[in-house]
């Protein structure tokens, strides 16, 4: 996380808004138990199309990668924006996990088996949402959906991007958790995209409370990628899996969220 004193599965702490002398303490990424029992914002936001992004080096996560970030967006806004909320220690997946294009790409690989996966956990207390229409439509964003979130990055006060957000949010909760919770979390899933079609099915881990999380492997096969999600799940999520999907599960899966 990191401390904005920006979290790897760190966080990332904010600390204070004015410059101070000698080695800064603040705004730069931190271990996750830097913290304490204060637990860290999350922002989730959408990714854009490549030709929309900007790689940015800085000092925040060591220069160890550069960070993805739309063309016209800035980090220190970011964080003025976050320390105006109130926020200390926040976790944004850019700065926090390893990004393509850095100095030790074996060791992103790695990372990422256990990062990828388990990154729905960090967005079970979320506050603090950034995003635009894109958000609606990518397969991750999809385990970060929260009851409370605040909306970020509007500009001018009449509030329109906030409330049609929170009534597209509600929308989604409502076929999330008050419908099927296997049907709908599916239904979901297929309206959504991903660079890399793994991504659909390591997303629904979290989604369906499952008791271990598969490593994320981008070189896996989609059907070693749904049999290693199948073999986790609650037993009334398989028992409805196999009902209705029968072997080979991945098949009538796969054709599902295609």
């Amino acid at each position: 996380m990191t401390s904005v004193n920006w979290q790897p599965t760190p966080s990332s702490g904010l600390g204070s808004a004015t410059p101070c002398d000698g080695p800064p303490l603040h705004n730069r990424v931190v271990p996750f138990w830097v913290a304490g029992h204060r637990y860290p914002w999350a922002i989730s936001h959408a990714w854009m199309e490549e030709k929309e992004r900007k790689d940015v080096w800085t000092h925040i996560n060591g220069y160890e990668w550069p960070v993805p970030i739309p063309i016209d967006a800035d980090l220190d806004l970011i964080r003025i924006e976050m320390l105006n909320l109130g926020a200390e220690y926040v976790w944004l997946d850019v700065l926090c996990l390893r990004q393509e294009g850095g100095w030790n790409e074996e060791l992103r690989e790695e990372e990422w088996k256990v990062d990828i996966p388990t990154i729905g956990w960090v967005y079970r207390r979320v506050r603090f949402t950034q995003g635009d229409r894109n958000w609606f439509k990518r397969a991750w964003t999809l385990q970060e959906i929260n009851n409370c979130p605040i909306i970020g990055g509007e500009s001018g006060n009449d509030g329109t991007m906030e409330g049609t957000m929170r009534k597209r949010l509600h929308e989604q909760l409502e076929s999330l958790y008050h419908g099927d919770p296997v049907f709908g979390t599916l239904s979901q899933m297929q309206n959504r995209v991903s660079t890399n079609p793994l991504d659909k099915v390591a997303g629904l881990a979290y989604l369906f409370n499952s008791l271990f999380i598969p490593i994320y492997d981008a070189s896996q096969s989609e059907e070693d990628a749904w049999d290693a999600l199948v073999n986790v799940l609650p037993g009334y999520t398989q028992s409805v899996f196999f009902f209705y999907f029968p072997s080979p599960v991945y098949t009538g899966l796969g054709l599902m969220l295609s």
